[in-house]
């Protein structure tokens, strides 16, 4: 599988959104680690050293341009792939990507069964 020995964090308050990312990326060789809140969300970033963020950048309380900012500028997270996951309009997420360095995004009104397919052009 594509994804084994790879680690994806999913940060996203649509609980359902987020179990089926999971299940689609454990299915697929992906080790998940999921969270449903911001609150923490660096510090879990630190202690689990993933190779790719997959954040719904749209999330209430969540302060998306601090918290890519802090991850761009940061040594320990320099090889972080990040990927905006949203239900926003493709254009707008794709302006929002360039403007903020991530790697790439991908919409919830996509094919969600193409998402591992997806993370794997990264490796």
């Amino acid at each position: 599988m594509s994804g084994e020995n790879r680690k994806v964090m999913i940060l996203d308050d649509n609980i359902i959104s987020l179990m089926i990312a999971e299940e689609l990326l454990s299915k697929h060789g992906y080790d998940v680690v999921k969270m449903s809140a911001p609150h923490g969300c660096i510090a879990k970033l630190d202690y689990e050293m993933p190779d790719v963020l997959l954040i719904d950048i749209a999330m209430p309380r969540l302060a998306s341009d601090d918290l890519l900012d802090t991850i761009r500028n940061s040594q320990d997270h320099e090889d972080l792939i990040v990927v905006l996951y949203s239900d926003m309009d493709a254009e707008e997420l794709e302006k929002v990507c360039h403007a903020k360095d991530a790697n790439g995004y991908f919409c919830k009104s996509m094919d969600v069964q193409r998402l591992p397919e997806f993370i794997d052009r990264f490796f």
